[in-house]
């Protein structure tokens, strides 16, 4: 990469790389990789090994990359296990939707999510080949060898195991790929890091999960506890706990804050082991794990807020399943958020089965009799669980189609799910008081000015009311 070719196509020099990688500064932890030319391995910005000159290195924006480009992950700091940076990269939408569900469907063809985006094979490689210089295929099975590494690295399940639960046909064919890509098999990845394995005798697994510092925790944390569904989540002071629903079947996992080490311990079932890549994807999502906190702050400063009300590392609480996203939404409309909260908890305390949310069918199927609100918002409603149902990969903005759904709810399940990083919910009625709060002491917000993050901007103003 030359020395004025940006990093992650949008932010990062090589010059700021190298002085991040000299300072070792967590806070670009997954921002970008160091390629040492002289030994082939691919590094974190924190790794402790003694320091390449940097005549020897070269830089990358993704794991993904470096493994193309023919480097293996370093056994000490193991970027398979840095925080990911994809999720804010400036790609094409179609390309992040299709990572995603290369990542969570690990067993369906190529032709079949291409067929769930609406767009043909042939065209879905072409636009890996555009914006990662990748294919589809090869972007799967790095993410498959990264997910078995990380296994390997934290848990003491067997290979054959390990293999199945990322997608691969059995132990023999990870092999052949560990071999192939890191030129190592899986039981010598395992046994360079014998001390992190942990106890086989457990009926959970616990994984840790990095952040790059800072971290909002109390203001997600509080969000989520005055909007939490009873049965469904608990939020304490240093964890939240969640019923995920994951192919049909409630996945109970736990998630515990552990600051001092810029990440949280996710703790679940080995019976749910099967489902690794959907509960990934699922926490992320929660916790906006992916997050770049120095380039959020800086977008928030752009848009002229206040320092004094700019949140570092502020988050935006997730919600995975875009179906409880737009329940979230549609009861919330033009009522307050205890209003809203107590609708959520009626409708999952009639219709949920197993302590997972219900389902988008069953909700299309109910008359909602328990709910106390206009016929016409549980019509669209139940127009949203049908359409969803139907077709969970709907495009959010084709329930506009639907009587009774608006923008501010399309809107706002782009941000809650993470589907956007640049919604700004200008006609919100909270926004609009403090904007104008803003302006009486002389402060003209430029919202604009803070994209791709003004999702970002949006739940800092929320949480200054």
């Amino acid at each position: 990469m030359s020395s004025n070719q940006a990093v992650n196509n949008a932010y990062l020099t090589v010059e700021q790389c190298s002085r991040a990688r000299l300072a070792r500064d967590p806070r670009f932890d997954g921002l970008f990789f160091i390629l040492v030319k002289s030994t082939g391995v691919f590094c974190r910005p924190i790794c402790r090994v003694r320091l390449p000159q940097e005549k020897n290195v070269e830089y990358s924006f993704s794991a993904v990359d470096a493994i193309q480009r023919g480097y293996r992950p370093c056994l000490r700091c193991r970027p398979d296990s840095a925080p990911m940076s994809f999720a804010w990269l400036g790609v094409e939408t179609s390309v992040k939707r299709a990572c995603s569900l290369l990542v969570e469907y690990p067993c369906q063809s190529i032709e079949e999510i291409s067929q769930r985006l609406g767009i043909s094979a042939r065209y879905l490689t072409k636009l890996f080949a555009e914006y990662l210089q990748v294919s589809p295929k090869q972007y799967r099975l790095y993410h498959q060898l990264l997910s078995a590494k990380r296994l390997l690295h934290q848990t003491q399940f067997t290979i054959e195991e390990i293999a199945q639960s990322v997608g691969f046909s059995g132990a023999r064919q990870l092999q052949v790929h560990t071999k192939s890509k890191f030129n190592l098999t899986p039981k010598q990845i395992r046994q360079s890091n014998r001390q992190s394995i942990s106890d086989s005798a457990s009926k959970q697994i616990e994984m840790f999960l990095p952040y790059r510092p800072p971290y909002e925790w109390e203001a997600l944390r509080d969000f989520l506890e005055l909007r939490a569904i009873a049965g469904n989540e608990k939020i304490t002071s240093n964890s939240v706990a969640k019923i995920l629903s994951i192919n049909d079947r409630a996945v109970p996992i736990m998630l515990i804050h552990k600051p001092d080490n810029s990440g949280f311990t996710l703790k679940f079932s080995t019976e749910h082991l099967s489902l690794l890549s959907s509960i990934y994807q699922a926490v992320h999502i929660m916790l906006d794990l992916h997050a770049a906190p120095l380039v959020i702050e800086q977008a928030l400063k752009n848009s002229g807020l206040p320092s004094n009300d700019i949140m570092p590392g502020v988050r935006i609480p997730g919600v995975a399943n875009r179906f409880e996203a737009a329940c979230r939404a549609v009861l919330g409309q033009q009522v307050s958020i205890k209003a809203a909260i107590t609708h959520l908890n009626r409708l999952h305390e009639h219709l949920s089965k197993d302590g997972a949310f219900p389902t988008a069918l069953d909700v299309s199927q109910s008359s909602l009799p328990f709910l106390k609100m206009p016929e016409r918002r549980k019509q669209a409603l139940r127009d949203v669980a049908s359409l969803l149902h139907n077709n969970p990969d709907a495009s959010i903005d084709e329930w506009l189609e639907i009587k009774g759904i608006g923008s501010w709810t399309c809107e706002y399940v782009k941000m809650r799910t993470h589907a956007s990083t640049d919604v700004y919910l200008a006609t919100d009625l909270v926004i609009k008081q403090q904007v104008e709060s803003l302006r009486t002491q002389g402060i003209q917000l430029d919202a604009p000015r803070s994209a791709p993050w003004q999702s970002y901007l949006t739940f800092t103003i929320w949480n200054r009311a």
